[in-house]
């Protein structure tokens, strides 16, 4: 009988406990989805397409993102961003996800250096 009682005992303790240890995981995904992750990268433009909103960049690697430099297409969040861009441009530039989650990188702010 006793060791029943210490059995329950300790379940209950564990239960007790769980609302607890959720708490930060709740804190971190709510972190997630109001906080959006940008990376910075430079490179040189190799095209600009304003007709599909889209830039070819050979960039530099972008360590946060483990990628070794290449040549990518990129679209833009918003068409101003293009304005004043041509080939062979050096610049600077800023990516985000738009959705949690997504594979796709977006420039949300591009500067000729």
């Amino acid at each position: 009988m006793k060791i029943r009682i210490g059995i329950i005992a300790l379940l209950l303790a564990g239960v007790a406990s769980l609302p607890l240890a959720a708490k930060p995981m709740a804190d971190i995904e709510a972190q997630k989805t109001t906080q959006q992750v940008s990376h910075q990268g430079t490179g040189k433009v190799v095209s600009v397409d304003r007709a599909k909103l889209r830039v070819k960049l050979a960039h530099e690697p972008i360590k946060s993102l483990g990628w070794s430099a290449m040549m990518m297409d990129f679209s833009v969040s918003d068409a101003s961003l293009l304005d004043n861009l041509k080939a062979g441009d050096a610049v600077r530039f800023e990516l985000r996800q738009l959705k949690p989650d997504d594979l796709v990188w977006v420039i949300v702010k591009i500067e000729r250096r």
